[in-house]
């Protein structure tokens, strides 16, 4: 299926000095006048919403400022996800510019599970004296019985999260989160650490209001926005609007790799120099972050995101990569099992798949959940034994641009306990509920599709692509769309009638080509499309997005192919 740019292309195209085509996929994001393309094209930081409006943003810096007067201990509680310990490192980081003493901890997925726990309570007691403050990151929205222990033992309680509220909001101080209905912040897409960051916007400006910092010698804000960069990508948050202006600012700070951690982790992912990309963030960067806590061991990743000494990182950055290798072996172990599953569960006409084995690894639930949704392009949920409750818990994901958190709200009679947004979800729920689970779920998402007739295996083409279309000009422009994800998608392009040379099967799976565009040759890869090499062997259509890379220091443009189908 291929979408048509607006007419206002030929106006931008005219306006900004680019190609029509450049201009028609600025119009395919719904931009069609030159301050919406000035926006899109240069974010900048001066246009970010004031923090203030979001809704108790004012209590929880009076709180902090309060904390500061009485000397009181700040525990800053974490998520063992990439957003989750972003958030922290960010969190820990500006506090004690403050000279505040800050303790912080990140539940192990493990044995202590998701967000505020009695039993992690019990761990923020024994680092500090109360009273004391607690303050939660990238989570803390859906623990109303904890945040009222955490207010008995003597903390005062600052919840910061994104994820969706159910119902009630906890009684704690305050309560920072854009998903709130009464908050008036204009933009609910952000991460946790976006919302952490917001809360050091607003203790900055409140510092200097009080005299305590002057403008000039003020921590510089945007030296934290490669962690929000991280987290935001990694937790495949919207790329647009408020995000768009965080994450192309991070990505700018990330390029110069001035964190140890950052550095450290980037030597270890063959990435010494060169641009930084929300791909590279995705598939190179986030994995290893996220390995330490899907191997119960998150104090890692935080331990390397908050040094200060390049050697502490390289350790930590070094440690991360073995728990790397061991989570993706335990991974491909897992997933070849879940597929046998869902390829039963396909038979039967099954519209959501359900996963589970009770000796699976709990901490690649979701990757699995990701591999199966990736695969089959259905919603995905896998799920292990919770040995310490006797329970059974795993995560889901997302697909056929279904709301997965509605969906899973809608069955919450067979669970015990559910969390997270719309693309993914974390639960637990009796064994005996599973058979019930699995039927409601399935008629959620069947209802889902039969009205609104998806399909996941559909290409959406941005725009079909001559060799006189796709000059030097061109390729280089591709780059100001970025940073691309979730909302706003890399541009697919589309070559018909083509004859695809030097093909060629890599590691008995994927597809090696060479495509020629005017008077350029590109290399070109297909992920798991080595069985179709007999097809490319007559000419066929080649859906593709173009890539630009550095690896190791060396730069290149290849495609990559989106889907591939005969010539007719």
């Amino acid at each position: 299926m291929i979408s048509q740019p607006q007419d206002a292309a030929g106006f931008l195209a005219e306006r900004l000095n680019i190609s029509k085509s450049s201009a028609g996929l600025l119009c395919l994001r719904g931009i069609s006048t030159l301050e919406q393309a000035e926006h899109f094209l240069a974010p900048k930081l001066a246009d970010l919403p004031d923090p203030l409006l979001f809704k108790d943003m004012d209590r929880a810096v009076t709180l902090i400022c309060e904390a500061m007067r009485r000397q009181w201990p700040i525990v800053v509680y974490g998520d063992y996800d990439v957003d989750g310990i972003c958030a922290t490192s960010l969190l820990v980081h500006f506090l004690k510019t403050l000279q505040l003493t800050v303790k912080w901890h990140v539940p192990n997925r493990l044995t202590d599970g998701y967000g505020l726990t009695s039993s992690g309570i019990g761990t923020a007691g024994k680092m500090v004296e109360t009273p004391a403050l607690l303050i939660t990151v990238d989570n803390g929205i859906s623990a109303i019985k904890e945040v009222e222990e955490a207010l008995a033992a003597g903390f005062h309680v600052i919840v910061t999260d994104h994820h969706e509220p159910q119902g009630r909001v906890p009684a704690a101080d305050a309560v920072i989160n854009p998903k709130q209905d009464d908050c008036g912040f204009p933009f609910s897409g952000l991460s946790g650490v976006g919302v952490a960051f917001f809360l050091i916007v607003a203790l900055r400006s409140r510092c200097i209001e009080n005299g305590q910092w002057k403008n000039e010698n003020a921590p510089n804000l945007k030296e934290y926005l490669d962690l929000v960069a991280l987290g935001t990508v990694a937790d495949v948050m919207p790329l647009v609007d408020v995000n768009r202006i965080l994450v192309r600012a991070g990505i700018e700070v990330l390029r110069e790799r001035s964190r140890p951690g950052i550095w450290a982790l980037c030597e270890e992912a063959g990435m010494r120099d060169g641009a930084i990309t929300s791909e590279d963030i995705s598939f190179r960067l986030a994995p290893r972050i996220n390995a330490a806590g899907r191997m119960g061991t998150p104090e890692i990743a935080a331990r390397l995101l908050m040094a200060e000494d390049i050697s502490v990182a390289q350790q930590a950055a070094a440690e991360l990569e073995e728990k790397n290798r061991a989570r993706r072996e335990i991974e491909r172990t897992i997933v070849e099992a879940a597929v046998v599953q869902c390829e039963k569960q396909c038979a039967q006409g099954n519209k959501a798949l359900v996963v589970y084995q009770g000796d699976w690894h709990p901490g690649v639930l979701g990757i699995v959940a990701s591999r199966i949704c990736d695969r089959f392009h259905l919603p995905a949920i896998a799920l292990a034994d919770d040995r310490q409750s006797g329970n059974i818990r795993g995560s889901g994901r997302s697909a056929c641009g279904i709301d997965l958190f509605t969906v899973v709200e809608n069955c919450r009679e067979w669970l015990h306990h559910f969390g997270g947004h719309e693309q993914a979800i974390g639960l637990t729920m009796a064994k005996d509920h599973l058979e019930k689970f699995i039927d409601a779920l399935n008629s959620q998402v069947g209802e889902l599709l039969a009205q609104g007739n998806k399909d996941d295996e559909a290409v959406i083409v941005d725009q079909k692509l001559s060799g006189e279309e796709a000059t030097p000009s061109f390729v280089s422009f591709l780059r100001h769309l970025e940073p691309c994800g979730n909302e706003n998608p890399e541009p697919v392009f589309l070559v018909e009638n083509t004859k695809l040379v030097r093909t060629s099967i890599v590691k008995k799976e994927h597809l090696r080509f060479a495509l020629q565009l005017g008077d350029t040759v590109y290399q070109g890869i297909g992920f798991g499309m080595g069985k179709k090499i007999s097809m490319v062997q007559n000419r066929v259509d080649l859906a593709f997005t173009i890539k630009h890379s550095n690896f190791r220091g060396r730069k290149r443009v290849e495609v990559m192919a989106v889907a591939i189908r005969p010539t007719h």
